[in-house]
C-alpha cells in the first residue's frame, strides 16, 4: 500500500506548488517577511542591563571589529552597536553561527 501511494505521489505533477518554493512537491510553507521582527531596530539604544558583549567573535562566526563597533547579545539576538551609546547599527543574528545559551 505504501509503495502504491509513493508511486502516485511521484507520478503526480506538482503543478499547484508555488514557484518560489525550493522543493516543488506539495504545499510550500514559508514565513512571511513581516513575521520576523527583532526586539530592537537600527537606531534604537539598548538598555544598559539588557545585553552582554561578545568577546570571542570568531567563535561566533562574525568578522572582527575594527573598534568602531561591538557585537552584543540580547536574548536570542546579536546586534552590532556603537560602543559608547549602544546604538544599534544592525541585527547580525543570522550571520552568527554559534550562540552560547
Amino acid at each position: 500500500m505504501r509503495t502504491l501511494i509513493l508511486a502516485i505521489l511521484l507520478i503526480t505533477p506538482a503543478s499547484h506548488a508555488d514557484a518560489s518554493c525550493r522543493i516543488q512537491t506539495g504545499k510550500c510553507l514559508s514565513m512571511p517577511q513581516s513575521a520576523y521582527t527583532a526586539p530592537y531596530q537600527i537606531g534604537d539604544h539598548l538598555p544598559r542591563d539588557s545585553f552582554e558583549v561578545l568577546l570571542n567573535v570568531t567563535y561566533h562566526g562574525l568578522p572582527p571589529s575594527d573598534g568602531t563597533f561591538w557585537y552584543v547579545r540580547s536574548g536570542r539576538h546579536v546586534y552590532k552597536v556603537v560602543p559608547g551609546t549602544f546604538e544599534v547599527l544592525g541585527d547580525v543574528t543570522r550571520k552568527a553561527r554559534r550562540l552560547a545559551p
